[in-house]
């Protein structure tokens, strides 16, 4: 008799222990809460460039206009339609809502391609209201899931993320020799896929390429005013700056210092962050 009690026992014993382990508070343990727990919120930085917009896919020739589209630290975002520049912010309303707010926009005139580049792009942006990432590629998808935008990483290097952006590089350094911080010393700014400044004495602009890793300052344009200075030869400091500049392939940027080489020649550019 006292053989089988103790029998029976074990095997209530087991049945509560059963019991209580399928019961949901404590069959998921510690991590019962994260049920109601906020879902992580996408963090998104780097530059973009444009493969598809509205179910199309774009020609991505080197001397077709490109819509680029960056992400900044805090939310922040710049871009280009193809043809004009524009910055704002996005708007979360949620883990699964997010939208781009009021985008400041230029004002250039816009024909063929990048004019039909440049519409495309913005009704995509007006359209979004959830963002996904997957690898190298964002999706912009409006309301109903729909993809509006598909966007490739331009560079996985992390010298060409946010932080090149939104500052005036002024050059300290040319070719080894310092330069004289009391003469007019060539500046550059980058914003989406372009790239202008001053030489010390003319201003100039251009496309900003990359592809692979590497960099290619194209089509680049340039007044042509001649200067002379108190200090230094302004004509002789763009002519060799626009050279190096011609030849750079090559970008590092380690705090506030900016460099530009060329793989294939000895010419270095060396910049330091002004604001």
């Amino acid at each position: 008799m006292g053989s089988r009690l103790s029998k029976t026992g074990i095997a209530l014993a087991l049945c509560g222990l059963a019991a209580l382990a399928a019961s949901p508070a404590l069959g998921h343990g510690v991590h019962s809460h994260a049920k109601g727990a906020p879902k992580p919120v996408l963090v998104l930085e780097g530059e973009f460039v444009a493969s598809e917009l509205n179910g199309r896919q774009l020609n991505r020739g080197e001397d077709t206009p490109k819509a680029t589209l960056i992400f900044l630290p805090n939310d922040g975002v710049r871009g280009s339609t193809g043809c004009n520049r524009f910055s704002g912010k996005l708007v979360r309303s949620g883990p699964k809502s997010t939208r781009f707010g009021p985008l400041a926009l230029t004002k250039m005139a816009c024909i063929g391609p990048a004019k039909n580049l440049e519409v495309q792009m913005l009704s995509a942006l007006r359209a979004t209201n959830q963002i996904s990432k997957f690898g190298s590629e964002v999706r912009l998808l409006a309301a109903n899931g729909r993809v509006v935008a598909r966007l490739q990483t331009m560079s996985a290097q992390p010298e060409t993320g946010p932080s090149l952006y939104g500052k005036s590089w002024t050059l300290v350094s040319l070719n080894g020799q310092a330069l004289d911080a009391q003469s007019a010393r060539p500046h550059v700014t980058f914003e989406a896929n372009r790239i202008s400044g001053s030489t010390g004495c003319n201003q100039f602009s251009g496309v900003h390429q990359r592809e692979d890793g590497k960099s290619r300052f194209l089509n680049m344009m340039q007044t042509k005013r001649a200067c002379l200075a108190a200090i230094g030869d302004p004509m002789a400091t763009e002519a060799a700056f626009m050279a190096a500049l011609s030849q750079v392939d090559q970008i590092s940027l380690t705090g506030n210092q900016l460099t530009l080489k060329s793989s294939g020649s000895p010419d270095v550019l060396v910049f330091e962050a002004g604001n």
